[in-house]
């Protein structure tokens, strides 16, 4: 996108009538993407202002306070004051894989010799990830089968390596957090638009795409910036090279999305899918409603970057509960678990002390609150988690 082509050509006045508008409102742009992008649309200075003002501070206590008790509760275990609580890892990597975005790597069904349990199975091409010398990798397969009965792992391979059900955690949360999850803020850049004019027909989104704009900056191109402080910390290995990282998040966006029309196949395993495949036919009904107020928007982008973002982010809260579950002693994969310990703690949890709204519930805006309504009526807990913007 470019700033001078994001202002939509005749946005509907605020108090008009939306059956008068016409269905052509305008585009962010005319250009056409090759490929995902998360940090590329621009926004003036005062709105950066305002964004560090506003909600640089109160992120940056997050993953303060988050690493901090974090750097406590490691010393404290590793002098035998603390004990981590037991984890059923096969139950967790069940969870990561059918109650997380990425179970739209969910490829086939199969079953077990006894013919009696049904297996998922899980595919990931062109698989990234960091090895023990902290250098990039890209495996050509990383493969889980989960039994869809018990919801739990039964095994894992990595190409031609054959894992432990500690390793397959460590791999599947760095997915989440490094390839799969950066997909979802790539999308949601075309599901806004922060042109000044917007703000005449509906300010709520205006808002909204700053925020989201901002945050995708913060997580791209600032997250790394910070490495170095943790490894002083203790946090992260010495010599743990943020080019490492870098490069697997670009692979992870620039592999786009997996492609995924069996995904309703898992609706009777998965409480998410169910709900998210519920909600999204809920949400573009209520889009073509209220598409006018929307101009330049792109419907399936808006519903990624609010509904299945803010869902991944809560449900990786809820599903790994303990971050010192993630071995970073692992002689193999003990980097990325290193990593993904500082993102459980410090990323992934509500922004505190924000003085807008952000949720679906409570907007008082009609398209916001109509979704919300229905979609609490299938799951109130999942509705109440629903985000209008990228703001974690």
């Amino acid at each position: 996108m470019r700033r001078n082509s994001m202002t939509p050509c005749h946005p509907p006045s605020r108090f008009g009538s939306i059956m008068s508008i016409e269905h052509e409102i305008g585009s962010l742009s005319k250009e056409t993407a090759s490929k995902l992008d998360m940090d590329h649309v621009y926004i003036p200075f005062w709105q950066y202002l305002w964004g560090l003002t506003f909600i640089g501070p109160m992120s940056m206590f997050l993953w303060w306070k988050g690493t901090m008790f974090l750097q406590i509760r490691t010393n404290l275990v590793k002098w035998g004051i603390l004990k981590v609580k037991p984890c059923d890892i096969e139950a967790l990597i069940g969870k990561l894989c059918l109650e997380q975005s990425q179970a739209i790597h969910f490829y086939a069904k199969s079953k077990l010799d006894n013919k009696t349990s049904t297996i998922g199975c899980l595919f990931f091409a062109d698989f990234p990830y960091v090895d023990i010398n902290c250098k990039p990798q890209t495996a050509d397969i990383f493969a889980v089968d989960i039994n869809l009965d018990t919801k739990r792992f039964v095994k894992g391979k990595l190409d031609d390596i054959t894992l432990t059900a500690s390793e397959t955690l460590i791999l599947l949360w760095f997915n989440t957090i490094a390839a799969q999850h950066v997909k979802l803020h790539a999308l949601a850049n075309w599901g806004l638009n922060s042109d000044t004019t917007v703000k005449e027909v509906n300010p709520f989104l205006h808002r909204n795409s700053v925020v989201t704009t901002l945050y995708n900056y913060f997580g791209y191109s600032t997250f790394h910036g910070f490495m170095e402080k943790w490894e002083k910390m203790g946090l992260l290995s010495v010599g743990w090279d943020p080019d490492a990282w870098v490069a697997c998040v670009n692979h992870g966006i620039q592999e786009n999305i997996w492609q995924h029309t069996n995904i309703e196949e898992l609706v009777k395993y998965s409480e998410f899918v169910d709900f998210v495949v519920k909600v999204r036919a809920i949400f573009f009904s209520e889009f073509a409603k209220f598409k006018n107020y929307f101009p330049g928007v792109h419907g399936e982008a808006m519903f990624v970057g609010t509904v299945l973002h803010s869902l991944d982010h809560s449900l990786m809260d809820w599903n790994l509960e303990d971050p010192l579950w993630l071995d970073v002693d692992c002689p193999k994969f003990g980097k990325m678990a290193e990593i993904g310990r500082i993102v459980k703690v410090g990323f992934v949890k509500d922004v505190p002390f924000l003085y807008f709204h952000k949720r679906f519930k409570g907007s008082g805006h009609p398209f916001y609150d109509s979704v919300y309504e229905k979609a609490a009526k299938i799951n109130k807990k999942f509705a109440d988690n629903m985000d209008t913007c990228i703001i974690k």
